[in-house]
């Protein structure tokens, strides 16, 4: 028997029970405790290493013909073992038989297997704290923490990079760890040169061992060792392929240091975006607070505060001002230079009035609101701001204002330093009759708000349309138009929108020309059906005086019919401003045109202001990012991180997005990086005549 077990490859023993005595290992047990001789040697002792009994000893739960299996983990082979005991009769006593299978492997792989499952179950905690925090400066902490415990490390943090500076901005300390991360702010970022080789390669930076890098990298060397670090792990936190920052363990267990990294870098993807998620949640609040020209508050902003005025009392003053000549000076110089006017208007206004809340409600209209200020003061910091005015050799402004000893009604108090400064502005051009405004209101236009006269230049063809195409960001194709309406004056001369519309607006007989150009637009997509032509979405603006229109969704809905063409063919385009009309229920009625099959798009986005609550309270198909967000993109990277946000809300809501007034090969690239589905703008065609179009943009196509 004894040469039979000597030929197995399992440690085989038999011990005395009385005494422990070793009476027999086989050839395998004494190979692998080096066993010679086993005179006196307990089975204790020479396999386990102890000097008394094994506390784990299975001779009491031995019984007659009957087989005991455990397992135990040998701690001088370092090897996991299943074990089967039983009690056998050895030289005419009773002695336990041991037999020891090797089973390491598998319960390293159950080790291994559970480890995973652990880390994966942190990790989703850790996620889902995340997500549910609107604010990770309190989430980070707690994942930190998680993070920390699970890997029994001293130390866990984040890194934030500010230009040529690293700060520490959130720490984890185990128990007796002291807190480093007042002593971490606005390091060299040098520090990290021999860091950056490996944050470059989106790889995880492993010391195992301080010392390495005593002769090497001093400065290092000394700022770790002052911080009692003798390992770390570091995984570096990026966005838009820049580092921002890195996520790191300090002295983790050393048999642990190579087996985080796996973990490291799964955790700082979901870092990195809730980060990304607060910067752009961050970004839009801001951007849907405040004016990005001049830094003041918009008009979103200001219908919030309105409501929380309306009850105040109290002494308060009140300016409404508006910059004279601006769209001529647009005309004339550019949209660059007509922003330039506008950031020199409001620093005059901020440093004449530095502590009242000044809002931008228009493209050039101002208010500032003063409260408490005393009448004489009031009055005479409108003086200065008039005075000022005055010497500046650009700025030109028409300014009502208004105080009151004990307002009741803040809203009354505005519309009479509204109508005041509308009575200054008409000085202004009876004063300019050089003005393009002044000139065309009075010659050509003033006459088509007498009765009668609108439809009859309709009927003699004087509004003409003109297409603008929407170009694919993907291949440069055509996906959409837009039409826009031109006047033609007797003499042939072609005025553009802005100097006809605001006049048939404010006289409110601006429905049938919305309704005469969606029109013209049906009747144009029929025809290219019928002549088997490409067809793409024509898009139509309409005024908030006919969205006001109690049957406009039927309107629309009898001219397809008319023509015969589907609701898909055509897209309805309203401005963002619509959203802050009080008549209007800007969510129900883009509800009830997307039920009735039209496409509803989002005109002119941020051109007064950016309305964060589109995104919340209304469903919608297409934004339209207003050219004035466009034109210093390429260069400016606040316009950029604006944009981009955009770009990013509404890819994650399904909203197909179009940047006007793309110009320029760079800015189309950036907007393509960014997500964007359609370009329009001069860098393919100015709005041309529809015939003109035709033969540059749509092509025959067979069976259309």
């Amino acid at each position: 028997m004894s040469k039979l077990m000597d030929e197995l490859s399992e440690l085989v023993y038999v011990a005395d029970m009385d005494s422990y005595d070793l009476l027999y290992v086989n050839a395998a047990g004494r190979e692998m405790f080096h066993i010679d001789q086993l005179d006196g040697k307990k089975c204790y002792k020479t396999l386990q290493g102890l000097d008394s009994p094994c506390p784990f000893c299975t001779n009491q739960r031995l019984r007659a013909k009957q087989v005991y299996t455990w397992e135990y983990t040998n701690p001088l082979l370092h090897r996991h073992y299943l074990l089967e005991d039983r009690i056998i009769e050895w030289e005419g006593k009773p002695a336990r038989f041991e037999i020891a299978f090797d089973i390491t492997k598998k319960e390293n792989e159950k080790i291994s297997l559970k480890n995973a499952l652990d880390a994966e179950k942190m990790v989703l905690d850790c996620v889902k704290i995340l997500d549910q925090s609107e604010e990770p400066d309190r989430s980070i902490p707690v994942v930190l923490k998680r993070l920390g415990t699970f890997l029994s490390a001293e130390r866990a943090y984040t890194f934030e990079v500010h230009g040529h500076t690293m700060s520490n901005t959130a720490e984890w300390c185990a128990k007796g760890i002291e807190p480093q991360i007042e002593n971490l702010q606005d390091l060299d970022l040098s520090l990290l040169d021999r860091w950056r080789v490996y944050f470059d390669q989106h790889e995880c930076m492993i010391l195992e061992n301080l010392e390495e890098i005593r002769e090497s990298n001093p400065a290092e060397y000394a700022i770790l060792a002052g911080q009692g670090i003798t390992s770390l792990v570091a995984a570096p936190l990026e966005r838009d392929g820049r580092l921002i920052g890195y996520l790191g363990v300090d002295n983790p267990p050393q048999e642990k240091v190579r087996n985080i990294t796996s973990l490291l870098h799964t955790l700082r993807y979901f870092l990195m975006s809730s980060l990304r998620r607060s910067e752009d949640e961050k970004l839009l609040i801001r951007l849907s607070y405040y004016d990005t020209l001049t830094g003041f508050y918009n008009r979103n902003r200001y219908n919030q505060d309105m409501e929380r005025l309306a009850s105040r009392s109290g002494p308060f003053g009140i300016l409404y001002l508006d910059i004279n000549g601006l769209k001529d000076i647009n005309d004339h110089y550019g949209h660059d230079y007509g922003d330039q006017i506008l950031i020199e208007c409001a620093q005059q206004i901020a440093e004449v009035f530095p502590d009242a809340d000044i809002y931008r409600i228009g493209g050039d209209e101002f208010i500032v609101l003063c409260a408490p200020i005393s009448e004489n003061k009031f009055q005479d910091t409108v003086l200065e701001l008039k005075k000022g005015f005055a010497l500046h050799p650009s700025c030109h402004a028409a300014i009502g204002y208004q105080w009151s000893d004990n307002v009741s009604n803040v809203q009354q108090l505005i519309s009479i330093a509204d109508a005041m400064m509308y009575e200054d502005k008409k000085k202004f051009y009876r004063q300019n009759p050089s003005s393009k405004r002044y000139r065309h209101y009075n010659d050509v236009i003033l006459s088509l708000v007498e009765p009668g006269i609108l439809q009859k230049k309709i009927e003699q063809n004087h509004f003409i349309v003109y297409f603008q195409p929407k170009m694919s960001y993907q291949d440069r194709s055509l996906i959409g138009v837009e039409a826009l309406v031109r006047y033609r004056t007797s003499d042939g001369t072609i005025l553009s929108p802005g100097q006809f519309l605001p006049l048939l607006e404010n006289a409110r007989l601006i429905s049938s020309i919305d309704f005469y150009v969606f029109d013209y637009v049906c009747s144009k997509i029929a025809q290219w059906l019928s002549e088997g032509k490409k067809i793409v979405p024509v898009s139509a603006n309409f005024s908030r005086y006919s969205l006001l229109e109690p049957d406009f969704i039927n309107q629309l809905a009898a001219i397809c019919v008319e023509h015969g063409i589907s609701h898909s063919w055509v897209e309805i385009e309203i401005t963002e401003t619509v959203e802050g009309i009080e008549e209007i229920d800007t969510s129900k009625l883009i509800t009830e045109i997307r039920d009735a099959g039209f496409a509803v798009s989002i005109d002119d986005f941020g051109v007064h202001y950016a309305n964060l609550s589109l995104f919340t309270s209304i469903d919608f198909d297409v934004l339209k990012i207003d050219k004035s967000l466009i034109d210093n993109i390429v260069s400016n990277p606040k316009a950029q991180s604006v944009v981009g946000a955009l770009a990013d809300v509404c890819q994650k809501m399904e909203i197909r997005t179009i940047a006007e007034g793309v110009e320029t090969e760079d800015q189309f690239q950036i907007l393509k990086q960014m997500g964007f589905g359609g370009a329009q703008g001069y860098l393919f065609s100015c709005p041309i005549p529809v015939q003109e179009f035709e033969g540059k943009f749509l092509q025959q196509i067979d069976g259309v």
